[in-house]
């Protein structure tokens, strides 16, 4: 099973009444999401258990209860929005099985700072895209899917907040 980030509104990620369900309830909690006339960026696939080996290297070198935003999402169905917050929301959603894990980006950011930091990665552009065509060209890939997972949320998130747009973490 491969996971991928989004970045844009709800109808880029969800179909139809699920769509709409979702940016219903996001629009009581935080500022709506906005369009912006550019189509949604979607990052490379990754393999979906590199999202918790990624959550298990950060969480034992900066701890977990240091990257919320991080270790206490589910990938399965997840969005960052651009609003400045330290909880992440569980936010049921009608019709949906598993509730909707609402995290805040620029926290998310942060953390991602600290554990590049921490883990000798990149935050640069060009660096992230030069490890991700690394990654795309080794034969291996099941190789470090923690930084391959790191390398594409990295990327993801930061052209979100670039845009002024959510980040979807997409299964």
């Amino acid at each position: 099973m491969s996971l991928t980030f989004v970045v844009g509104i709800a109808s880029d990620v969800f179909g139809g009444s699920l769509a709409t369900a979702v940016e219903s309830e996001l629009a009581k909690r935080f500022a709506p999401l906005v369009a912006n006339g550019e189509e949604p960026y979607r990052s490379d696939p990754v393999h979906a258990s590199g999202w918790r080996k990624l959550q298990q290297l950060a969480a034992s070198m900066l701890g977990a209860e240091s990257i919320p935003q991080l270790a206490k999402v589910d990938p399965y169905q997840a969005v960052y929005v651009m609003e400045a917050g330290s909880a992440v929301d569980v936010i049921p959603i009608a019709n949906a099985a598993d509730p909707l894990h609402a995290g805040r980006l620029p926290e998310l950011l942060d953390e991602l700072r600290r554990f590049a930091a921490t883990a000798s990665l990149p935050t640069d552009d060009v660096e992230l895209m030069q490890l991700a065509a690394h990654y795309l060209e080794n034969e291996d890939a099941e190789k470090d899917l923690d930084v391959q997972t790191y390398v594409q949320l990295m990327l993801s998130a930061k052209q979100a907040a670039a845009r002024g747009q959510a980040l979807w973490v997409v299964t």
